[in-house]
C-alpha cells in the first residue's frame, strides 16, 4: 500500500523549477495549483500553493451581506474616508472605544490609505491566514510522508478541510485559530514555552483567544493531571447552562471591552439574528458539527480504552490531557452564542490531530473501522464547508489566464453549482 502511494506520486512528479511553475501560474493558475499539490513535497510547489491562496483572496467574491466579510469590506470603504489621526484611536486599547483585537482594524486602516478594494484587503488576509494554515498542515504532512497509508491520508485531508482558506471571510476568528493552533502544537507536543508568544498574539486578532490562552497556560503549568481533567470534562456536559449568568457577572465587573463584547455575543438580539441566519441557510451546519464532535469524542475514548498501549509517547499523552481540558472549556462556553461553537471547531483540529497520530501508529493497509465510521460525518462536514465557502470563490479562478477573474463579471462558484 505505502509503495503504491510512493509510485503514484513519482508518476506525477515534475522537476522542481520555479520558472516552470511561474510560467504555468501565469498561463493557468488553477492548473499550477493542481500540479503543485501533486508535488507538494517540493519547496517550490508549496510556494505555488501559498501564492494561489493569496490569489484567491485577491479574487474574493463578496456578495453575501450576512457573512462577516461584507462588513469588513464596508468598513474598509469607511476607513478610506477617515483622517490619519484615526490611526491613534485604533491603537488606543482597552480604555478606548475600539477593541482588544486591534490587528484587523489596523490592517483595514493601512490598506485604506492606498485603496478601498476589498480584493487587496482579502489578499493580505489570505496571505496571513495561508501562512499559518500551511505551516500547520505541514506538521501533519511531514509525518504522513513516512506512512502514506489510507488512514493517515483520510485524517490529513479532513484536517485540511476543517478550516479551509474560504474561512478567511471571518478574518479575525479563523486567522487567530490557525495562529493559536500552530503555537499551541509546539507548547503541547514539545513543551516549548516560546510559542506561548505566538498563541498570545492570536488574542490581538480575536479577543476571545484570551480565554483559550488561559486554558493553554493552565495546562502548561499544571501538566497532565487527568485525574482533574476527566471529571471536569464529564461535568461540562451536564452543567454548562449555569455558566451564562456567571459570565455576565464577570463581564460586568471587568467592564470596558469585556463587557461590551459579552453584550454583543450574548444579547437576545444577537441570538435571534444568529437563529434567523441559521434557519435561512445553515441549519444543517449544526447537524454536521454535532456528528463530527461526538464522533471525535467517541473515537478518542475507543483509542484510549482499546489501543491505549499504542499512544504512550510523551507528545501523545500531552495532547490527550490537553484535549480533556479544552473539551471542558468548549462545553462550558456553549451557553454563549458564537463562543463555544467557534472553539468547538478548534477542538476539531486538535482531536483530528490525535486521530491522525493514532493512524500513524496502526500502519494498516486497509481503512481502520474507526476511520470508516468517521467517513460520513467528516464528509458531511467538509461538504457543508465547501457549500458555504463556494460563495466567496470566483468561478473564473478555474479558467486559464492570470487575472481573468478581476476582469470578468462577478460570478461565484456557488452561483454556478447551486443556482
Amino acid at each position: 500500500m505505502n509503495r503504491a502511494f510512493t509510485l503514484e506520486k513519482q508518476q506525477f512528479a515534475i522537476p522542481a523549477n520555479s520558472k516552470h511553475y511561474l510560467l504555468l501560474f501565469i498561463l493557468w493558475p488553477f492548473l499550477a495549483l493542481i500540479t503543485a499539490l501533486a508535488n507538494y513535497r517540493q519547496r517550490e510547489a508549496r510556494k505555488v500553493v501559498y501564492i494561489f491562496l493569496i490569489y484567491y483572496g485577491l479574487t474574493f467574491v463578496n456578495n453575501n451581506e450576512v457573512v462577516d466579510a461584507f462588513r469588513y469590506a464596508y468598513n474598509l470603504k469607511v476607513n478610506a474616508q477617515l483622517p490619519f489621526s484615526y490611526f491613534f484611536k485604533i491603537i488606543g486599547g482597552l480604555n478606548s472605544d475600539t477593541t482588544i483585537d486591534i490587528v484587523e482594524p489596523l490592517v483595514s486602516f493601512i490598506v485604506s490609505r492606498f485603496t478601498a478594494s476589498y480584493g487587496v484587503y482579502f489578499a493580505i488576509w489570505a496571505g496571513i491566514y495561508g501562512f499559518f494554515y500551511l505551516k500547520s498542515i505541514d506538521l501533519l504532512y511531514t509525518r504522513q510522508l513516512k506512512d502514506p497509508g489510507w488512514n493517515t491520508t483520510v485524517f490529513l485531508i479532513f484536517f485540511i478541510l476543517i478550516l479551509p482558506v474560504t474561512a478567511v471571510n471571518g478574518v479575525r476568528m479563523w486567522t487567530a485559530a490557525w495562529i493559536f493552533f500552530y503555537g499551541a502544537y509546539h507548547v503541547i507536543m514539545n513543551r516549548d514555552p516560546r510559542y506561548l508568544l505566538l498563541t498570545i498574539a492570536a488574542s490581538f486578532f480575536h479577543w476571545s483567544f484570551i480565554s483559550a490562552n488561559v486554558i493553554l497556560l493552565v495546562y502548561y503549568l499544571v501538566g497532565n493531571r487527568n485525574i482533574i481533567y476527566i471529571p471536569l470534562a464529564l461535568a461540562s456536559f451536564v452543567v454548562p447552562q449555569i455558566i451564562a449568568p456567571l459570565l455576565q457577572v464577570i463581564s460586568l465587573r471587568l467592564g470596558g471591552a469585556y463587557q461590551r463584547r459579552y453584550e454583543n455575543y450574548g444579547s437576545e438580539g444577537y441570538i435571534q439574528e444568529l437563529q434567523q441566519a441559521a434557519n435561512q441557510d445553515v441549519w444543517f451546519l449544526k447537524i454536521g458539527g454535532n456528528l463530527v464532535f461526538y464522533y471525535l469524542i467517541i473515537a478518542i475514548i475507543v483509542i484510549q480504552v482499546v489501543y491505549g498501549s499504542l499512544m504512550k509517547r510523551k507528545e501523545e499523552r500531552n495532547l490527550f490531557s490537553f484535549l480533556l481540558l479544552f473539551l471542558a472549556f468548549v462545553n462550558f462556553g456553549m451557553p454563549i452564542p458564537s463562543f463555544g461553537s467557534r472553539f468547538q471547531v478548534l477542538f476539531f483540529l486538535f482531536a483530528t490531530l490525535y486521530l491522525f497520530l493514532f493512524s500513524v501508529k496502526i500502519s494498516d493497509e486497509k481503512l481502520h473501522l474507526l476511520t470508516i465510521i468517521g467517513l460520513f460525518p467528516m464528509l458531511l462536514y467538509s461538504l457543508i464547508n465547501f457549500r458555504m465557502g463556494s460563495e466567496s470563490i470566483s468561478a473564473w479562478i478555474f479558467t486559464p489566464g492570470l487575472g481573468l477573474p478581476l476582469l470578468s463579471p462577478v460570478l461565484s462558484l456557488s452561483e454556478v453549482l447551486f443556482p
